[in-house]
């Protein structure tokens, strides 16, 4: 009987050691195949997700109008887009940038040696692993164009990270797995690996099959198991996933030594506990190896078999350990992946994908989302520092949260953007639900006893309104919310009209410089008459652009803008040219007749102007009396010292200066009398009502009398009718200039003007 029981309990643990042991084994076999692919995945997707949000960054930046500017006046201020650069690889956490103009030249870059290889390569791969200075990084390029729908690239904006700040010991601790990048093709190079350098660089390659099954391989004394995965589909990079056998399987000497020791125990009592221990043992050790099957098939379990021996208790412990490292792994992947790590809010790819979910469920789903932008979070930055700032990033978040809809999600999507999806959208509300948003900022921020006032602008769209899809949907909040930066206001909601206006203003400035070329703008030409002779003294040339497409541009709606690009400094050069050619042309004809073109505040603040128009009036062969520079009081005062500097050099050159447009502006007599000007222009705005109006009259005649007094000419323009040009030389006015006298002109019907004007006033 002691025999057979002894029997009885040989082989029914025969039968469990080998059923938990194969179980076990093909479990572990499994999940770390399973777990092997998954940090394939979840490296695959992370090195993806930085290339994507550095793409996205980049897309953003040279979708940025002040970017743009930046890079069109690059050869001029290299330093200010250098630092620009600078804030921005800072904000999106890059290492590495370079900043190419249309022709693949560098304007700037962060790195000590050239790029070697092309942006627009760069730009055509999903990704790109670069190895510049014995430092291999993960580039994204994107495209600048001046015009968006153009076809033209006008420059490239590349950024990157350092791999080994990717894949590094954090990841190891993350996975459990050592993870090599590597390029098996050519030289079988490892270009990064959570071992140490003076490790990877050992890793026998070229030894290793290309498998995604688990082999074994010995390496720095110890076995691992590994198995080879292709980054991505066709891609020539492929992730070496090695896991050393402590970590990748249960100890299965342990295990068995642990029943053979109760297999002796059990021997040694079978007769007093043969039955007990059927009972102790057998049960919980058919529920381990449910259990153990249900996580070989990747199924997580919750209720795991206790009892009052030890060994079965641990094996039930440890497998459940293991299921919690797995699933605690899983869950940090996943949190790394779609949740922010400074606000704990849901990321860019968890917004993105709820709301790509929301578009999914039905044909024509309805969806509302707003946009919020951080109003001078750079300057706060700059001012209080960068703790600081993620302190302050960290209070909005809570903010919002607390104020928020239970249902709605709000994700932080950039560095000072913040994101809503809204669970009830109604696009009637969409005006209260912003006012809503901007009143959560009306209350400080206090951060270690300082107060911080902020604004935002917020940007809100509904679908299907005015999009189809989520994409569209994010760019018709983000074209709203930028019209609140070009409109000082705090909300906007999306209308079609905002994105034409910004269409049409960035094709403007981007055809300005071609309908140069193209001989697109021409120049009309404006009398002033001497008051006292009724000769023709100067001709103001006035720009008129004509668009092949748009037909007539009045210049009020293209010269503010190059004004703001630095473009306007291409239109004045053009505007000098063609005024000293045409005036060559009437001195060639015995016409003494000068000419007067605008200067704007940009061209006056560019130290280059005195020998730009000293190098024209020697090409031309005119005489600078001949050229009159008219400047408005605004330009002039802005920085009064630079404008009296710049004027001065004119001056010194015999160019004769005029104040245009005087009296609307700022009027600063202190001012004035420090101009080395030779003329006021009073405004339009006083002498086009001047026969009737005597107030106009009163401010004409005391205009002019200050102009006597201090030296100076004077020209009236708006001249309407010969009752204020009768007036103008009653009160001793030098010039007139109207449409009384002649509208502008383009330059064939101002020279038949001229002629019958010059006959009949002979």
């Amino acid at each position: 009987m002691l025999a057979l029981f002894l029997l009885i309990i040989v082989v029914i643990l025969a039968i469990t050691v080998f059923v938990v042991k194969n179980g076990t084994y093909d479990h572990s076999v499994r999940q770390a195949l399973i777990h092997s692919d998954t940090s394939a995945r979840t490296t695959a997707e992370k090195l993806v997700n930085q290339g994507t949000l550095l793409q996205t960054a980049l897309f953003d930046l040279t979708g940025n109008f002040s970017v743009k500017q930046l890079i069109a006046s690059a050869k001029e201020d290299t330093a200010s887009l250098a630092s620009a650069m600078e804030n921005f690889q800072s904000r999106y956490e890059a290492d590495i940038y370079f900043v190419f103009d249309n022709q693949s030249q560098v304007l700037t870059q962060s790195a000590d040696t050239p790029l070697p290889v092309d942006p627009q390569q760069i730009y055509q791969e999903r990704i790109a692993f670069v190895d510049i200075n014995q430092q291999v990084y993960l580039l994204a390029a994107a495209p600048m164009k001046f015009v968006k729908t153009s076809r033209r690239i006008d420059g490239w904006i590349v950024m990157g990270m350092s791999v080994d700040n990717i894949i590094n010991q954090r990841l190891f601790d993350i996975t459990q797995v050592h993870i090599s990048l590597a390029k098996l093709a050519e030289s079988s190079k490892v270009l990064a690996s959570t071992f140490e350098k003076n490790l990877f660089e050992q890793i026998p390659l070229k030894k290793l099959a290309a498998s995604e099954d688990l082999q074994e391989i010995s390496f720095n004394s110890k076995l691992y198991f590994y198995s080879i995965q292709p980054l991505f589909e066709d891609s020539p990079y492929h992730l070496v996933l090695m896991t050393p056998e402590d970590l990748a399987f249960i100890s299965y000497n342990t295990l068995i030594y642990d029943i053979i020791i109760l297999m002796l125990g059990s021997a040694v009592l079978a007769l007093l506990s043969a039955a007990i221990l059927s009972k102790i043992i057998a049960g919980p050790i058919y529920k381990l190896v449910k259990a153990a099957d249900h996580i070989r098939q990747g199924e997580y379990v919750t209720d795991f078999p206790h009892c009052s021996t030890n060994e079965v208790n641990s094996l039930s412990v440890a497998i459940s350990e293991m299921q919690s490292g797995i699933q605690e792994r899983e869950n940090q992947i996943n949190q790394l992946a779609f949740f922010d790590r400074l606000t704990g809010l849901p990321n860019r790819n968890q917004f993105n994908k709820t709301l790509e979910d929301v578009f999914s469920r039905e044909s024509a789903p309805k969806a509302m989302i707003a946009l919020i932008d951080i109003d001078r979070f750079k300057e706060i930055n700059d001012t209080v520092g960068h703790e600081t700032g993620d302190k302050l990033l960290t209070l909005i978040s809570e903010r919002m949260q607390y104020h928020a809809n239970e249902k709605d999600l709000y994700a932080r999507i950039g560095g000072d953007e913040f994101a809503v999806i809204f669970d009830h959208p109604d696009p009637k509300r969409a005006t209260f639900v912003a006012e809503q948003l901007v009143n959560l900022f009306e209350q400080p921020f206090v951060i270690d006893n300082l107060v911080l006032d902020v604004d935002v602008s917020v940007g809100i769209a509904h679908a299907p309104e005015h999009a189809k899809t989520a994409e569209q949907l994010i760019q018709c909040a983000d074209i709203a919310l930028y019209s609140c930066k070009g409109t000082h206001t705090t909300y906007a909601v999306f209308e079609p009209s905002l994105n034409k206006y910004s269409l049409q203003r960035l094709n403007l400035m981007s055809e300005l410089k071609e309908a140069l070329i193209r001989g697109e703008l021409e120049l009309h030409y404006q009398p002033k008459i001497a008051v006292d002779t009724n000769k023709v003294d100067t001709v103001e040339c006035l720009i008129r652009w004509i668009h092949p497409e748009h037909g007539f541009i009045p210049p009020d709606e293209f010269i503010g803008l190059a004004e703001q690009t630095g473009a306007i400094r291409y239109v004045t050069q053009w505007v000098l040219r063609e005024a000293l050619s045409q005036s060559q042309k009437w001195q060639a004809q015995g016409i003494q007749v000068g000419v007067a073109v605008n200067i704007s505040a940009v061209d006056l603040a560019d130290l280059r102007l005195p020998g730009i128009v000293s190098q024209l009036l020697t090409e031309y062969d005119v005489d600078p009396s001949l050229l009159t520079l008219e400047i408005t009081e605004s330009a002039i005062m802005g920085d009064p010292k630079a404008a009296i500097n710049s004027l001065n050099s004119l001056r010194r050159m015999g160019i004769y200066l005029s104040i245009d447009d005087f009296g609307t502006g700022f009027s600063s007599m202190a001012q004035l009398k420090k101009m080395p000007v030779h003329e006021l222009k009073i405004d339009k705005a006083f002498v086009l009502d001047l026969a009737d109006n005597n107030d106009d009259k009163v401010m004409v005649k005391t205009l002019v009398a200050l102009a006597t007094n201090l030296g100076l000419t004077t020209v009236a323009e708006g001249v309407e009718n010969q009752q204020s040009l009768d007036y103008l030389a009653e009160i001793g006015c030098t010039k007139g200039q109207g449409f009384f006298m002649s509208r502008p002109l383009p330059i064939d019907k101002f020279d038949e003007w001229f002629a019958q004007y010059t006959s009949n006033n002979n």
